[in-house]
């Protein structure tokens, strides 16, 4: 198990000493020393965090190891604080600055020497040296724990919401079509039920196969133990009750070749439960015959492992939470033993302990358990909804649920535990952009460049995918390519967690609204979920303030000048009552991520050319119009983004108001994303931008038609561009975008303006995902735009929007052959779209907006087998009406789509929203 604190001021200390920058000597010997020191020490953490979970001063022990890695971070802070003010003159200000720095670096290192000499005295009398020795296994078991061993001893009639996995998972085991074996990984996280699945399907089909075993293959076993129980498993249940033979040498290649020999003539069932590293299956496969039809199920929370290994013999079958329906069904069921029904005057109390175990079986059955024991008192029912974050706790009456649940945090690398603890500083059931939440890791530094050569967000999405594919984090919503828009934390493994962020100093979290003193001065971080702070502690050492919901109205000035928050890397103050950018953020040299979006600031002061190491500056929802030329002495920034949203009429043209920058501009090289520039008849603002070779998403706006030919070369120059959203300067403006030849490997394209002709060099967009073409307003006799897309290999989503003057879009047969969203709207003259046959075999969502010369639904929607949803906004109710269900003359056609829905405008932004598909 790794400290993540410990490793990350590891990892610090090791880029300080292998850096470009030259250290005085007293500091670079000083660093040097603290290194070995530490790294001496970390040799014994796993082992000393195993037995600290028992042992108070084991724990004081390794509290003391955080606590000194803390510092350390705080020395090579306050190094990069100084350098910063100084800047690179070695005057007698910075030769003090470093005389004080290589003072406090030889107080750590006699602390960590104390702490190396000292660890006997932090272990019982009783204990040995021994037990810190580092072992191959110090990884906590929990193995024989009560929640692990029920599913076991479950019958049938005990189990609540797995019945169709049950049925397919045993269709698939008893399938014998194909004479390979076959193997199905069960994925889900702790406490979902994967067990209880496997053991129901496995004892249902094992009379089919010539001999079976169940293995545990928890982290607690090693692979020889896995083996060898293996084998007298598959023994024991022959018909003959062989007797496992003893291998001559007992090691894992002589059991491989014994299990092998002994199945190679038979059909075997075999469940893996409880994987967690793709080497031990790795060695059991070995041990398997391939051809004789056999099944091999395997549950593990490792959903990276399982994607990893799937090919066409190897599927997953990941677990899904249980419904409201059922979740209801189960906790009643234990609740309330004799009648199995919920009392009315306890439903909205149920209701809401369910809310927060969001269908986790292993959550509703504890719970379910100690409500039992309440009876009927509807007192008591809401003394547990309210403590069910203590209850969790190490001494609480669920501390089950989180033994299980915190498995899954021990098994991260320490990389992936920074970046998920960060995670659960965001308030509970809060959507976490995906984008937002990777520059935030960045800004922590818990994403580094490694020698593949990958840029951080690139390292960022992988890493987030991980979390995703362990069963930690859930996705809130997806992209339409696939990727997670926003994810979160369950709730329960939130509560779990938030104890953990405070005991290892990593974030205070207030989830209550209120005004918060701070006084912790060894707290990394400070997430107020809704409220303000004050500060009383002098020598506070934060590094991020994260606020996400101020109070109203907003009493309390946040303290950003004080002193004791000058090494402050993030401030994040979304929603904060601010209309003026407060003045002493300058004083923060070491911000590398400042959020002030949906505030009501207006302006942005010239000193924030100051923040030399800003990375991140997002002014999203605020009334900023204007950037100062400063901006240009930020050289490190890789996102500014500088838009908000006006939404008048939901078709207007200018719904986008973007940025100018005043005076001359040169961009920072560093930049990733540039959004939304206001370009204002300055072209050299477009010039200026043919150096940014890393930018990769760009909102450019208020382009006149000449402009066109400047920004079409420009583009050509930006190789790593992946999003362009390009807009002319009023409705009436056109675009120019027909000289591009080469064009960036565009995933997403926004064109809002006028276009004399549909451009060419879209046709070459291999890559190209999503693409809107709004107030194009194309001419049918000279530019059909449908034929310049058709053949785009992964295009997914397509929206038209007055870009289009024709009467007819036809779809030709075998085109748009991935296309899921098709958004058609106030196209004034269409009257019909035709569906060729094989045309658009995979659209989904059918969008038809304000088209009120369409005469029907297009030809060919019967064929659509995959469409799920059409939407019709503002249409004429004659069209309406011949999709409903009830007398509806085309309805036949749509029947077999799920949801069809209708939507009038109404006044004051309302809709009236109709089903026609009930």
């Amino acid at each position: 198990m790794t400290d993540p604190c410990v490793q990350f001021a590891l990892a610090k200390l090791d880029a300080f000493l292998t850096g470009e920058l030259r250290l005085p000597k007293e500091v670079d010997t000083g660093i040097r020393t603290l290194r070995s020191e530490l790294g001496t020490i970390t040799a014994f953490l796993s082992a000393a965090h195993q037995r600290a979970v028992q042992d108070q001063q084991i724990l004081n022990w390794v509290r003391k190891v955080q606590d000194a890695a803390y510092d350390i971070i705080d020395i090579l802070d306050l190094f990069d604080h100084h350098k910063a003010e100084n800047g690179r003159a070695l005057s007698v200000t910075r030769r003090r600055a470093y005389r004080s720095i290589a003072d406090q670096i030889n107080d750590i290192k006699s602390t960590l020497e104390e702490i190396n000499k000292g660890r006997e005295r932090y272990l019982p009398a009783n204990s040995s040296h021994a037990a810190l020795t580092p072992s191959p296994t110090t990884n906590r078991d929990y193995s024989d724990l009560h929640p692990r061993i029920v599913p076991l001893f479950l019958a049938d009639a005990d189990v609540v919401g797995f019945e169709e996995d049950k049925d397919m998972l045993m269709a698939w085991a008893l399938d014998m079509v194909d004479e390979h074996n076959k193997v199905m990984f069960v994925v889900g996280m702790g406490g979902s039920g994967k067990t209880t699945l496997a053991k129901q399907v496995f004892e249902a089909v094992k009379q089919d196969f010539g001999c079976s075993a169940w293995i545990s293959v928890s982290k607690s076993k090693k692979k020889l133990e896995i083996l060898r129980n293996m084998l007298d498993q598959l023994c024991r249940c022959s018909s003959r009750a062989e007797t496992a033979p003893t291998p001559q040498q007992q090691s894992s290649e002589h059991y491989i070749n014994l299990i092998r020999e002994y199945l190679l003539d038979k059909r075997y069932v075999i469940v893996l439960d409880d994987l967690w590293a793709d080497d031990v299956w790795r060695s059991i496969m070995l041990a398997l015959p391939r051809r004789n039809r056999s099944r091999i199920i395997i549950t593990t929370r490792r959903g990276d492992i399982a994607y990893s290994l799937k090919d066409r013999s190897v599927a997953v079958h990941p677990i899904q939470h249980l419904s409201l329906e059922k979740a209801k069904e189960l906790i009643h069921r234990i609740a309330f033993p004799g009648s199995r029904i919920c009392p009315p005057a306890l439903a909205t109390l149920s209701n809401e302990i369910l809310g927060k175990c969001e269908g986790l079986p292993l959550a509703i059955t504890e719970i379910g358990h100690l409500l039992s024991t309440k009876g009927e008192r509807e007192p008591e029912w809401k003394k547990l909804r309210d403590s069910l974050a203590s209850e969790l706790r190490s001494n609480g009456r669920l501390a089950n649920i989180a033994k299980v649940l915190i498995l899954s945090y021990d098994d991260l690398p320490y990389h992936l535990k920074n970046c998920f603890l960060l995670m659960n500083t965001f308030p509970p059931n809060h959507p976490i952009q995906r984008t937002e939440l990777i520059r935030l890791w960045i800004a922590e530094d818990f994403i580094t460049e490694g020698n593949n050569g990958k840029e951080l967000e690139d390292l960022g999405e992988e890493y987030l995918n991980e979390l995703i594919q362990r069963n930690l984090v859930q996705v809130w919503q997806m992209d339409i390519d696939g990727r997670p828009r926003t994810c979160h934390v369950q709730n329960i493994i939130h509560e779990i967690v938030l104890s953990q962020l405070q005991d290892e100093n990593f974030c205070e979290v207030y989830p209550e609204q209120g005004i918060f003193d701070i006084s912790n001065e060894r707290i990394r971080r400070i997430s107020i979920h809704k409220g303000d702070l004050v500060l009383s502690c002098p020598n506070l050492r934060a590094r991020a303030l994260l606020i996400f919901d101020s109070l109203d109205p907003y009493e309390h000035s946040i303290p950003i000048g004080y002193s004791s928050l000058k090494m402050l890397r993030e401030l994040h103050l979304e929603g904060a009552n601010l209309d003026m950018f407060p003045a002493d953020i300058e004083e923060l040299l070491l911000l590398r991520y400042l959020c002030l979006r949906n505030t009501g600031i207006r302006s942005i002061p010239k000193s924030i050319g100051k923040l030399k190491h800003l990375e991140t500056l997002d002014l999203k929802q605020t009334l900023v119009r204007t950037l100062p030329k400063e901006i240009c002495h930020l050289s490190k920034l890789r996102y500014l983004l500088v838009y908000r949203y006006d939404i008048e009429d939901y078709v207007a043209f200018n719904t986008i108001k973007g940025f100018e920058v005043a005076g001359e501009i040169t961009w920072s090289a560093n930049l990733r994303k540039l959004l939304f520039v206001q370009v204002k008849k300055n072209h050299k603002i477009i010039v200026a931008m043919r150096g940014l070779r890393e930018l990769r998403r760009l909102g450019i706006m208020g382009l006149r038609k000449e402009d066109g030919r400047i920004l079409s070369e420009t583009i050509q120059m930006l190789p790593n561009l992946h999003s362009l959203n390009v807009a002319a300067e009023n409705e009436a403006g056109v675009l120019d975008m027909q000289e591009i030849s080469h064009p960036p490997p565009l995933q997403r394209l926004y064109l809002n303006g006028g276009l004399e002709r549909m451009p060419i060099w879209i046709s070459k967009l291999h890559d190209l995902v999503r693409l809107r073409l709004k107030w194009s307003r194309l001419d049918q006799q000279f530019s059909n735009p449908i034929n310049t897309l058709q053949d785009l290999p992964n295009l997914l989503e397509l929206q038209l929007l007055d870009a289009y003057n024709g009467d007819l879009l036809d779809f030709n047969a075998g085109k748009f052959q991935k296309l899921k969203i098709l958004e058609l709207e106030l196209l004034q003259q269409l009257k019909m779209v035709i569906m060729e046959r094989n045309s658009l075999p995979c659209l989904q969502k059918l969008i038809i907006r304000r088209c009120g010369q369409l005469e029907q639904i297009p030809v060919g929607i019967d064929e659509l087998s995959q469409l799920k949803e059409i939407h019709l906004y503002d249409m004429p109710k004659n069209f309406v009406s011949m999709l409903e269900k009830n007398g509806g003359s085309l309805y036949h056609l749509v029947h077999h789509v799920p949801l069809i829905r209708s939507y009038d405008a109404q006044n004051g932004g309302r809709w009236d929203v109709k089903d026609l598909s009930d």
